[in-house]
């Protein structure tokens, strides 16, 4: 599993939307037939959703990596956990 920096170091750079958005490509499969209009509603959308999250990071709402850990090990088992949903610290 990534760790949570080396995930996030991922997302700093410019060029990671247009990463994304060869993921098909690079994974060998076809080309989603999107026009470019599409594609640039695609990406913007995209942006805004990474500037929330972001956002909601730095207001100090966020799920601890071991709670989504313990999430994503639960799932499967006789007895999964709740989504650990973003909340501020300060609520704990």
């Amino acid at each position: 599993m990534r760790t949570a920096a080396k995930t996030l170091a991922v997302g700093t750079g410019k060029e990671y939307l247009q990463r994304m958005d060869t993921m098909n490509l690079d994974a060998g499969q076809p080309a989603s037939p999107e026009t470019e209009a599409e594609r640039q509603t695609r990406l913007a959308w995209e942006a805004e959703g990474i500037a929330r999250a972001r956002a909601s990071i730095a207001a100090g709402y966020y799920a601890t990596s071991a709670e989504v850990r313990a999430w994503i090990e639960s799932l499967g088992t006789d007895n999964p956990l709740p989504v650990p949903y973003p909340r501020h610290p300060r609520a704990r």
